[in-house]
């Protein structure tokens, strides 16, 4: 049996102050959506320098809300990048919309502009770009998709803290972004996510279908003595977040910038360390000061076995990742979805290249020594 990797890829940090937040929440007497879901949305929104925020069960819940809101089904097409986990595409594929996906920039890995542009002259009714490893899109993707009409909603789940030019990554230029809070992320809340909008119709309708469409949530009933629910204007959904993991997500928020600042440095070791290795590439090749540098990914050179590589690794105790097989290898996509005219050679190329390193809260410099110490000797041994 296989050892598990004493430098894994990714492990949560929780601190004392955390557990002390989820015991006060526990020890509160109300643990499901309430006062501690509302005041981390308020945080939450101060952090990100306005507009609105709703928190939900997931990233996943929160797409699927901005579809629901924006009337997209049977009979729509959507856009969707190749290069993203299926988390991004599901929610539209199950609402029997289209899906065509789209190719990737080769040194970012998000959506290409050229191959977008190409989709959305065949008419799109709705686009799901993807902040892929807290790399913030370009405005470029949102000005194209508007001019020709489709609504945009963006997968941030890996770009809480990202910022581009505008400020803070919050759904500007959108009908929102959709953040996750996942045990993977920057930010947890072991489960859950959140929707940043402008759209304060988008923000009333999310609070409401969050709880089955119901007018008034159970801590709304209880502190204002109402009895009963009143109404249902239109079916929704159960994705709402508990006060037991905004708690938690409250905690972590108040150690977010200190908690980034040490991740940038971890980034900032690892591109010193891998640039002496020859046909290594880091995606993306310079950094980006509005990047929450989600993830560490790296290219490997041509004609190097992955496997071969992933296997070293692994039996020097280094934990690796694959983000992500592009969605038209996957065989319900590779049968069900339409690719893009010209097809989708970037996300082909690199789909036996790309692998993540370890990165998170957990990991020390030295600890990026030895994986870039690894990985060299694996790249020697090829």
């Amino acid at each position: 049996m296989t050892r598990p990797p004493h430098i894994s890829l990714n492990s949560p940090v929780v601190s004392d102050d955390d557990r002390e937040a989820v015991d006060s929440v526990l020890q509160s007497g109300w643990i499901g959506t309430g006062p501690e879901c509302a005041a981390f949305e308020e945080e939450l929104r101060d952090h990100l320098g306005g507009g609105n925020v709703v928190c939900v069960s997931s990233c996943t819940s929160a797409i699927e809300l901005m579809l629901d809101h924006a009337w997209i089904g049977a009979g729509s097409r959507v856009a969707v990048p190749a290069w993203t986990f299926p988390a991004t595409a599901g929610p539209a594929a199950v609402r029997g919309a289209s899906l065509v996906l789209v190719d990737c920039d080769p040194d970012t890995l998000l959506i290409d502009p050229g191959s977008l542009e190409a989709v959305l002259e065949q008419g799109v009714d709705a686009v799901i770009p993807v902040h892929f490893g807290g790399l913030p899109l370009s405005p470029e993707v949102s000005d194209l998709a508007q001019r020709r009409g489709a609504t945009v909603i963006e997968d941030a789940a890996h770009a809480f803290g990202a910022r581009d030019e505008r400020g803070p990554i919050r759904g500007l230029g959108s009908l929102g972004a959709a953040f996750s809070f996942h045990a993977t992320k920057n930010m947890t809340c072991g489960e859950g996510g959140a929707v940043a909008t402008e759209d304060g119709d988008l923000a009333r309708f999310i609070r409401s279908a969050r709880t089955h469409g119901v007018d008034q949530d159970a801590w709304t009933r209880r502190t204002s003595g109402a009895w009963a629910m009143q109404d249902v204007a239109r079916p929704g959904r159960k994705a709402n977040l508990p006060d037991v993991l905004a708690g938690l997500g409250r905690s972590q928020l108040r150690t977010f910038g200190e908690r980034q600042r040490r991740r940038r440095a971890l980034v900032d070791r690892y591109r010193t360390g891998l640039a002496p290795l020859d046909g290594v590439g880091v995606i993306p090749p310079e950094h980006h000061d509005g990047s929450s540098n989600h993830l560490m990914v790296v290219t490997l050179p041509h004609g190097v076995d992955r496997k071969q590589i992933v296997a070293s690794l692994t039996e020097q105790g280094i934990g690796t990742g694959l983000h992500y097989r592009p969605l038209h290898h996957l065989s319900w996509f590779r049968t069900n979805a339409e690719l893009a005219p010209g097809g989708l050679p970037s996300c082909d190329d690199l789909a036996e290249r790309a692998l993540t390193l370890p990165l998170h809260g957990a990991l020390q410099p030295k600890d990026v020594d030895e994986v870039v110490g690894a990985l060299a000797m694996s790249l020697r041994d090829a």
